[in-house]
């Protein structure tokens, strides 16, 4: 175990780890303490550990994972290998240097789907810019008759190019407030459900199609941060995701399986 926790910490910097978890690090290395509300950042990050100077608490990234998690540490070993794709095995034998290979391989592949939707993105701004600039020339020098169909083709195509810059560009501050959360006020972070609303319009566009286990793990993601909710509103959020979880199950659930439940639940025999 105490190799693994060792390959862990080498294999990535306790900034990383924050970030991934929407902590944003300022110049000096600080964080918000992630132990409660405060205006100026108290908690330092080293290479691989922390110091909440606020709490007098501190730990390496294991830890910090494990706490924000509100799991153990060999829990959270589990979460940071399959998060970051590290190439690490938490098994031995045979099989270990295929695992490591594995890993190393998801993590390469990883990289480059990162780097495959900046460019779609970057792409998709720049298409949608020139075509606005377009339909807003033509309707400016009245090109064609106000109210004809061309002039209406024009319009809604100038509106709807304009409706996605803004999702795009994060220009809608109604619909994302916050690209990363406000840690200190128990706030959530948007910017899973602007990834998703993202990722829609590249893939309605043909410019980015994402998979199946890439949109699975920003929809668990989004729902964390719901969960991120103060008070009565979070305990509400809590519920909404557990419900939703359940509600899940059951529809893959066999009918015999479906059937023995209500019979436990009526108590029958």
């Amino acid at each position: 175990m105490s190799e693994v926790f060792r390959e862990i910490k080498e294999s990535l910097t306790m900034r990383q780890v924050a970030e991934h978890f929407s902590y944003p690090v300022n110049r000096s290395g600080f964080i918000l303490s992630p132990f409660g509300k405060e205006k100026t950042a108290s908690c330092k990050l080293y290479r691989n550990s922390y110091y909440d100077f606020s709490a007098a608490a501190g730990g390496d990234l294991i830890k910090f994972t494990a706490t924000i998690l509100n799991i153990n540490n060999w829990e959270a070993c589990q979460y940071l290998i399959q998060a970051f794709s590290l190439p690490i095995s938490l098994s031995g034998g045979a099989d270990h240097r295929e695992e490591i290979e594995r890993r190393q391989r998801e993590r390469e592949r990883q990289e480059e789907r990162k780097e495959e939707f900046r460019t779609a993105l970057s792409g998709e701004i720049d298409s949608l810019k020139r075509w606005a600039d377009i339909y807003r020339t033509a309707i400016e020098k009245r090109l064609y008759e106000p109210f004809s169909d061309m002039w209406g083709y024009c319009i809604n195509e100038l509106q709807k190019a304009e409706y996605k810059l803004d999702i795009l560009c994060t220009a809608d501050q109604g619909a994302y407030r916050r690209m990363k959360p406000d840690v200190a006020a128990g706030l959530s972070s948007d910017r899973p459900q602007w990834l998703l609303d993202v990722l829609a319009i590249l893939a309605e566009d043909g410019a980015f199609q994402a998979t199946k286990e890439e949109i699975a793990k920003i929809e668990k993601q989004r729902d964390f941060e719901l969960c991120r909710q103060p008070g009565e509103r979070r305990q509400q959020k809590r519920g909404e995701v557990r419900r939703k979880r359940e509600q899940e199950d059951l529809q893959q659930m066999s009918d015999s399986d479906l059937i023995m439940l209500l019979e436990n639940l009526i108590g029958v025999t």
